[in-house]
């Protein structure tokens, strides 16, 4: 930041340099002029005045008065020279000096001389080089055309290094103090702002650690982090508690994964050694082969199952759209568990009033969605309960419902019943089939196909899922 300031302090004062070159270079040629337009205004009424031709000759006393005073408050140098472009007067021979061996050698540029009397009666201003100096000089020149036809210059000019020099010397001075102040600022500034920030990325880092290690049980607090980075904690936590959450859902997956898959293999390993060995008599052997094939086809689902998900996280799971008549769908999907509803005794209403609606989607999905609905309201659902069906157009959608009476979801569930391996009923006591991935499918395939999905339920007498499809969708085959 040190380095950052002083590099924009430099290039600031680069460009105020050159504003204020150019200032200054504008002002002292204003001066000169003035200087040289005041002196050469004297002498020419002097001259007008004089008896005597050649007042340069014979230094009087009023042309030396009037020079010295004009010359001495100047800060540049001021001469006169006459046609030839020699000096005929100066300093030294405004104090009395017949000649001035400083000056007598010097002779006047001829561009320079040509260009004053271009402008005359004007002042030429410039900055040049001119042979009687060794470096750049400001310098302005003013024509004096006496009535007798002499020609004069009167030229007042400085070394640009004498002008400059003050100026800069301020300047370089205020620049350094600047640089200076604008440094220690922001240092102090740095550390602080370093500090603040750092800070809470540190602790960042070593709650990360601890995630990494499974335990995310730490949190970072908004108020002790910088303003920028509130949001990012913000978010930190919530990935932290979606991690939780996940980790939690899997270990709660891989112990029913594990009990699930163990017990249908038992039975099947048990039953089959059975039958091979001779102890399960051949009148029995078809009994315990469909037990055993009724196994198998649960961990062929629960296969299938994983498969989808894996499809659908890839997003490789392409959709097949056609026309789907949902009635005759929800009917057919309640017609596999005839036997179970029998069995509990469980009544079926509104099945005669669903509405006729057809919707734009993957027959093969949607059907799994409702199998999965249907399946798990029968399994929830008591002895001599029932099972409420509905279905009607809503706006652009069509909204399927299926409402089952019995023990309801508890409201803290609710927000997660959706998510991978997710099971309320964490003690098996019902669910003793499920591998809690049938919610989060179905709501994996209703994103696909545009639709929602949400739950209803007080948490003891019904629970109720409502499905909201777009009644078309693009690029469907019809």
């Amino acid at each position: 930041m040190s380095i950052t300031i002083i590099v924009c302090i430099v290039i600031a004062s680069g460009f105020l340099i050159l504003f204020l070159a150019d200032f200054w270079k504008n002002d002292r040629l204003t001066r000169l002029s003035d200087d040289a337009l005041s002196l050469s205004r004297s002498v020419l009424s002097i001259y007008e005045g004089s008896y005597n031709t050649d007042i340069f000759r014979q230094n009087s006393e009023l042309l030396s008065a009037t020079y010295l005073a004009v010359s001495e408050p100047a800060e540049a140098e001021l001469l006169i020279f006459a046609e030839d472009g020699t000096v005929v007067y100066c300093q030294e021979t405004a104090n009395g000096a017949s000649s001035c061996p400083l000056h007598g050698a010097i002779r006047l540029d001829d561009a320079v001389m040509r260009d004053t009397f271009v402008v005359y009666p004007l002042s030429y201003n410039t900055q040049t080089d001119v042979s009687f100096r060794d470096e750049d000089v400001f310098l302005s020149s003013v024509a004096i055309v006496t009535g007798d036809k002499h020609l004069y210059y009167v030229v007042a000019f400085q070394d640009v290094s004498d002008a400059y020099l003050p100026y800069t010397t301020v300047f370089v001075r205020m620049f350094i103090r600047a640089a200076l102040i604008g440094v220690f600022v922001a240092f102090i500034v740095s550390l602080i702002t370093s500090y603040r920030l750092v800070s809470p990325l540190k602790k960042m880092t070593a709650v990360t650690k601890l995630y990494a290690q499974g335990d995310f049980s730490e949190r970072i607090s908004a108020e002790d982090t910088y303003n920028e980075l509130a949001v990012f904690a913000e978010s930190f936590n919530s990935m932290a508690e979606s991690l939780e959450r996940i980790e939690e859902s899997r270990s709660a997956f891989v112990s029913n994964t594990s009990h699930e898959l163990k017990t249908p293999m038992t039975i099947i390993s048990g039953f089959i050694d059975g039958i091979l060995d001779g102890t399960i008599p051949a009148e029995d052997e078809e009994k315990y082969l469909r037990i055993v094939s009724d196994e198998t086809k649960r961990l062929s689902s629960l296969v299938v199952a994983m498969l989808n998900i894996s499809k659908i996280e890839a997003g490789k799971l392409e959709l097949s759209k056609t026309r789907v008549d949902l009635p005759h769908m929800i009917c057919r999907v309640m017609l596999d568990f005839e036997q179970a509803v029998e069995a509990k005794n469980v009544s079926i209403v509104g099945l005669e009033s669903l509405s006729p609606l057809k919707v734009t989607a993957d027959e093969t999905l949607l059907h799994q969605v409702i199998f999965n609905l249907a399946d798990n309201a029968v399994k929830f659902t008591p002895e001599n309960g029932r099972i409420m069906l509905s279905l009607k157009q809503e706006g652009v959608n069509a909204v399927f419902r299926i409402r089952n009476t019995g023990r309801g979801i508890p409201e803290a569930d609710r927000e997660l019943i959706f998510d991978r391996f997710y099971k309320v009923d964490k003690s098996r006591g019902l669910d003793t089939k499920s591998f809690g991935i049938g919610l989060y499918i179905v709501k994996s395939i209703l994103d696909l196909h545009n639709g929602t999905i949400s739950v209803n339920s007080d948490g003891v007498t019904f629970t109720e899922f409502s499905v909201a499809l777009p009644m078309d969708m693009p690029n469907a085959e019809y």
